[in-house]
């Protein structure tokens, strides 16, 4: 997975909608190739993507793209 492209990888699978949050799922990161725990949910028109192991994790605000 490291040094793939990132146009059409799969980075996150096996997310599992609970209420207004998406858990259980994995994302990939591409420049490492490591895979991470996830949890996904939406505040506002952002989705804010969490990636973690224990109690470490890194959150990131994704915006739509303009088309």
């Amino acid at each position: 997975r490291k040094g793939k492209p990132v146009l059409g990888l799969e980075i996150i699978r096996g997310m599992v909608r609970d209420g207004e949050e998406w858990n259980d799922g994995t994302i990939l990161d591409p420049d490492n190739g490591k895979v991470y725990d996830c949890k996904l949910w939406v505040e506002g028109d952002k989705l804010k993507v969490r990636g973690y192991i224990a109690f470490f994790f890194r959150t990131q605000t994704w915006l739509p793209a303009d088309l």
